[in-house]
């Protein structure tokens, strides 16, 4: 399949898994309770409240946020609001959609590429390392440390720096809570899944018959290396784009709401607990188009690793 077919397949596949994803979120949203009309309600009868107040109080809120249209015509708008990706203001605040989203995922990005070009490349060394050489010391010693840091719970750990902070234990340095820790936390979430998949992977090839030719003609350690990589590569793509992005996915949603990031994760939660629709939907289309940008990607490189794979027919 030409790059052209290839990149239309994936289109065509995204824009149909985007009405599904779209229309389940929609469902869910719509047709569960409403947590922030009962919360209204509820603090309207803490207050003695009469009846009308309530009544009045609440039909001002289903008003102002369009939900007492019917629910076909709420569908008809929201979709259509995210295929011309006009995707209004914020039910909460007011602000375009768009500009808080496109933040979001900026500062996002601030601490997760740092995190994953560490966490993949770091990983990948010292499984290679273990691998090539699995008696040494040196290699035992990185992947006994990969597996301790990635066995910790980041997420206690984070705690813990917070309650410092709100302690008066220590001051809080901005740097360090807002990029140092994020990115620590991130890589140790990643790295100790790449360490031991990346040295299974390429102990799969260390014995084989063309790496024992590599290095009866007196290849060098890093040679030798180089073709188990060249071989090992494409299954360490594909846990690049699955495991690791759905470890991503969960560890920024926690290290966000630990240091109060105003990233992609938080707002995305914030839109939940609020239930404002444009947020959570215009969310929900960035990490559609994430996940169909990968699989391009991710087809791409199979071709490029291994001209025999043919990606179209995968």
């Amino acid at each position: 399949m030409s790059v052209l077919g290839l990149f239309a397949k994936r289109i065509a596949v995204g824009l149909f898994s985007a009405w599904v994803v779209l229309t389940t979120v929609f469902a869910a949203m719509t047709m569960t309770d409403d947590w922030v009309a009962q919360s209204i309600e509820g603090m309207l009868r803490f207050g003695n409240a009469s009846e009308e107040e309530i009544e009045q109080a609440l039909n001002a809120y289903m008003a102002d946020r369009g939900y007492d249209r019917p629910l076909y015509e709420q569908y008809v708008d929201w979709m259509g609001n995210m295929l011309t990706l006009e995707w209004g203001d914020s039910l909460v605040s007011g602000e375009p959609v768009t500009a808080l989203v496109v933040d979001g995922v900026v500062r996002t990005g601030m601490y997760v590429v740092p995190a994953l070009v560490l966490g993949v490349c770091i990983g990948i060394l010292v499984g290679l390392y273990a691998a090539v050489a699995p008696k040494s010391r040196v290699a035992n010693l990185g992947r006994g440390t990969a597996y301790l840091l990635f066995a910790l719970p980041s997420f206690w750990l984070g705690g813990f720096c917070v309650a410092l902070v709100r302690g008066g234990v220590i001051d809080r340095p901005d740097l360090l809570f807002d990029h140092g820790l994020p990115i620590l936390f991130i890589t140790m979430t990643l790295l100790g899944g790449y360490v031991s998949y990346t040295r299974a992977h390429a102990l799969e090839y260390t014995s084989t018959d063309f790496v024992a030719l590599v290095k009866a003609k007196g290849a060098s350690p890093l040679l030798v290396t180089r073709h188990i990589v060249r071989n090992a590569a494409i299954p360490l793509f594909s846990m690049l784009f699955t495991e690791v992005l759905a470890l991503l996915v969960l560890a920024v949603f926690v290290i966000e709401m630990l240091f109060a990031i105003d990233g992609f994760g938080l707002l995305f939660l914030q839109a939940v607990m609020h239930r404002d629709f444009p947020i959570v939907l215009g969310g929900t289309i960035v990490v559609i188009v994430l996940g169909v940008v990968g699989s391009i990607v991710q087809d791409l490189s199979y071709s490029y690793l291994d001209p025999r794979v043919d990606t179209g027919r995968r």
